[in-house]
């Protein structure tokens, strides 16, 4: 026994201690269909992702409604106005709600949901998409706690 206590100690191995804690590396593992199903309090199919290189996008679904995550590394800042300008232009009857507080803006769109779109340090960049299960003020908290929860695992 004291000869495997001895050993062990010169080996130097023990519980191994992480000095960070490890990162998601694609959407599905930023928010998990568990996260989606306490957001939104319904039961999701397991996600489907799509990764390439830094970008990943993964989409949770519940009978006619979609949750969408994506999540990418951008090369160089973006200008916030002239993304809403052109997502306004893109999707038909839609308005725009600045978040100051999540350093983005909701995409609410008209009879569908709401995108929260959030850049946080110029580069990382995310979207939670939630579309078929309400109007965006019913959504909206639901994407905002999908949103903390992503970035704390990015």
């Amino acid at each position: 026994m004291l000869i495997f206590l001895l050993l062990f100690a010169a080996s130097g191995s023990g519980v191994p201690v992480m000095s960070r804690p490890v990162k998601a590396v694609g959407a599905c593992s930023a928010v998990t269909a568990v996260d989606v199903m306490r957001a939104l309090g319904r039961r999701f199919a397991p996600g489907s992702e799509d990764t390439r290189g830094t970008d990943s996008t993964c989409d949770y679904a519940s009978g006619n409604g979609q949750v969408s995550i994506s999540m990418q590394r951008l090369r160089a800042p973006v200008d916030l106005a002239v993304e809403i300008a052109s997502l306004k232009q893109e999707i038909e009857g839609s308005s725009v709600r600045m978040a100051p507080e999540l350093g983005g803006f909701y995409l609410d769109i008209a009879g569908a949901g709401t995108q929260l779109h959030v850049i946080r340090e110029d580069r990382d960049y995310l979207m939670i998409s939630i579309l078929g299960f309400g109007d965006a003020a019913h959504v909206s908290a639901a994407a905002e706690r999908l949103a903390k929860i992503a970035f704390g695992r990015m």
